[in-house]
């Protein structure tokens, strides 16, 4: 009698953890990965509907763990941990039934290549967006080939190394096979082509004797020698109405031109940009609204060209302005 107790006791413990629904919208609302194809109320969209399941938590938890469907598999140590997933179920169980699932975040477009079309059915789209732009950026400056690409799908959770937490879990080489697998990177690299990780950020002006001064960091986040090399790139920095440039720094700065939207832009021109390089330089304006004389900016550059014949850009938010001291 006593060893039946002991037994039914025990019995909610080896199911999995107590689920708090209100943990499990927390983390389903601050995690879009989930939403992206289960939708925002869990009403399914490339994946099946949640909301309102009538899984028991064993099942739920070996859906997320060993999916049966194109759905990568997550794991505790990097994705969910077992009370993260038991936290989800509630959650989407708390939740009414829909009658019908919503559409597909990144619908295949109608003149979709056979590459493109296998790159958004098998799920790649709806959290990377339908041409991959992200991860064609990071491939770009790991000077990726097919197997790095492969690594990263298959066993993302350990090729991405120390990093605490991923979105994204490992996919099934027998739901996704090698061969479909081989048909998106050429998708990537090929019709799309692989880009090349510039960033560009613009500090907060600077008061001084001459005016407001921005600084603008320009960088290739790429791996020294071997990620891809930027060339001939354009920076323009967009200038607020009424404003004069009393100051610059960099040898390759052009002067004041204007834009295709007859905005007046300061601009530098650089020859190339390698991996792991960055070029800084400085704008002083004097004027009116010389505190918030720089609007924002774009970095384009003529070379390696993408997969259409276009030329790549980047576009460079304004600066925030700077905090005043406590």
């Amino acid at each position: 009698m006593n060893a039946i107790l002991i037994a039914m006791l025990l019995l909610p413990l080896a199911q999995g953890p107590a689920g708090d629904a209100a943990a499990g919208k927390t983390l389903w609302t601050s995690n879009n990965a989930c939403s992206n194809c289960h939708g925002n109320n869990g009403e399914g969209m490339f994946g099946p509907d949640l909301a309102g399941h009538q899984l028991t938590l064993a099942q739920f938890m070996r859906a997320v763990r060993q999916p049966w469907g194109v759905m990568p598999r997550f794991t505790p140590e990097k994705n969910f941990s077992d009370q993260d997933v038991a936290n989800l179920a509630a959650y989407m169980a708390s939740l009414p039934k829909v009658a019908a699932p919503g559409a597909w975040r990144t619908p295949i477009p109608p003149n979709a290549s056979d590459r493109h079309a296998l790159l958004i059915a098998n799920g790649c789209g709806q959290c990377h967006g339908a041409v991959m732009g992200n991860p064609r950026r990071d491939a770009g400056g790991e000077g990726a080939d097919f197997e790095w690409f492969k690594s990263m799908v298959y066993t993302h959770t350990t090729a991405m190394g120390d990093q605490a937490r991923l979105r994204m879990g490992n996919y099934s080489p027998t739901r996704l096979p090698e061969v479909a697998l081989r048909q998106i990177w050429e998708f990537m690299t090929v019709e799309a082509g692989l880009r090349v990780p510039i960033t560009g950020q613009i500090s907060a002006g600077s008061s001084g004797d001459k005016g407001t001064t921005f600084t603008l960091t320009v960088s290739n986040a790429g791996i020294a020698g071997k990620g891809r090399t930027a060339e001939n790139l354009t920076v323009s920095l967009t200038l607020a109405p009424e404003v004069t440039v009393a100051a610059n720094t960099g040898a390759a700065y052009q002067g004041v031109k204007r834009d295709a939207k007859n905005a007046e832009t300061a601009v530098w021109n650089l020859p190339s940009l390698a991996a792991g390089d960055k070029r800084v330089y400085t704008l002083t304006v004097s004027g009116a609204s010389a505190s918030t004389g720089v609007t924002g900016g774009n970095i384009g550059w003529a070379k390696p060209v993408l997969g259409d014949g276009t030329t790549d850009f980047l576009a460079v938010q304004a600066p925030r302005p700077a905090q005043a001291a406590r």
